[in-house]
């Protein structure tokens, strides 16, 4: 499937550049967008019982940069600053295959996925980090919303993960 591959909700970089490692692994040209604030979690609500605007302040771009060199992989681009609204416009004209959403709360949650699902392929699929995790309610209400829509799937998965995919 064509399409490149995003996370939002970097923190350190583990995930992103586990991503990234196996892309290239398997041939896969398309880059690999890590975007964070790396001030932490923005976009709090009411809904958002647990994190608060600042949460998952202790990282930095230069951290997840320093990972992404020290393990030779060359696939990655950085974006710093609030997805979507300060940093989407660098990859704009991008299609997705994948995108890994561990941004904690509803709102951002929700900014994310609706800027993703129009670029995202058929078949390729949204996961969400922490869905029904109780520190998280805002990321799970906002993929039990996506259940009822006829063109996509909602699965769970017992890591605590919930997975949207484009039909």
């Amino acid at each position: 499937m064509p399409g490149a591959i995003l996370e939002v909700g970097v923190w350190r970089g583990g995930t992103g550049v586990l991503m990234a490692r196996r892309a290239a692994s398997l041939g896969l040209d398309e880059p690999v967008y890590l975007c964070d604030t790396w001030a932490g979690v923005v976009k709090t609500g009411d809904v958002d019982t647990y994190y608060r605007d600042g949460k998952h302040d202790d990282a930095s771009r230069e951290t997840v940069a320093a990972l992404v060199a020290a393990l030779g992989t060359t696939n990655v681009e950085l974006l710093q600053g609030v997805f979507p609204d300060e940093t989407a416009g660098q990859i704009a004209d991008s299609r997705l295959k994948l995108c890994h959403c561990d941004v904690d709360v509803y709102r951002s949650a929700k900014d994310v996925f609706d800027w993703v699902w129009p670029r995202l392929e058929l078949g390729g699929m949204v996961v969400f980090d922490d869905y029904g995790f109780p520190a998280c309610p805002g990321v799970t209400k906002f993929v039990d919303e996506q259940r009822l829509l006829g063109d996509r799937t909602v699965i769970h998965n017992l890591n605590g993960h919930g997975l949207v995919v484009k039909r």
